[in-house]
């Protein structure tokens, strides 16, 4: 089951919030954290799994273009995911440059790990532009289900460190690897 997901809904600026571990949606209503979606200390990250193959063309778009995601709950033998990690209000040290960490861990069904990547820089130079902007993270996993590849639930689990604010989000999310379709 797909549905249409607005990365912006998830993702905008939490001074406006003005309250700690909620997220702002459309209609200007409070969401809670989610395993997928978080906020601490005013720094806020998303996980997505999505099927969208043209992800990059999607989010390399003018700045008043919102790009819209599906997200993939399931996916058939053959069938190809990304999962992106998204971040924003990352804070800066006494030079403007902010320091973000993530580490990712897939694992499969039958309990062994996938990938399992630690310390990739997320985001180690000057701050540009507004701190509330959403940014994506360069840590993005390519799936492609194969015959050979356990058929179940796999696991997607992502930290996201804002070194430079002592603060650790850790994410989780999920999909479910069919058998090939009719």
């Amino acid at each position: 089951m797909n549905k249409l997901l607005l990365i912006l809904i998830a993702l905008v600026s939490l001074h406006a919030i003005g309250a700690e571990n909620a997220w702002l949606g459309p209609d200007k209503s409070k969401w809670p954290d989610t395993e997928f979606r978080k906020t601490k200390n005013d720094f806020a990250a998303f996980l997505l799994v999505t099927p969208d193959t043209d992800w990059e063309k999607k989010w390399n778009t003018p700045p008043d273009t919102i790009p819209y995601f599906k997200e993939a709950r399931t996916a058939k033998v053959g069938d190809e995911l990304v999962i992106l990690t998204f971040f924003v209000n990352p804070k800066t040290d006494e030079s403007g440059n902010a320091n973000v960490i993530c580490r990712v861990k897939t694992i499969r069904p039958n309990g062994t790990v996938s990938v399992d990547t630690n310390d990739i820089p997320c985001m180690k130079e000057k701050l540009l532009g507004n701190p509330n902007n959403i940014r994506l993270s360069p840590a993005i996993i390519k799936f492609v289900g194969e015959k050979a590849d356990p058929l179940g639930k796999w696991l997607v689990e992502v930290e996201v460190e804002d070194v430079n604010r002592k603060t650790l989000l850790q994410l989780k999310t999920y999909f479910v690897l069919e058998g090939k379709g009719g």
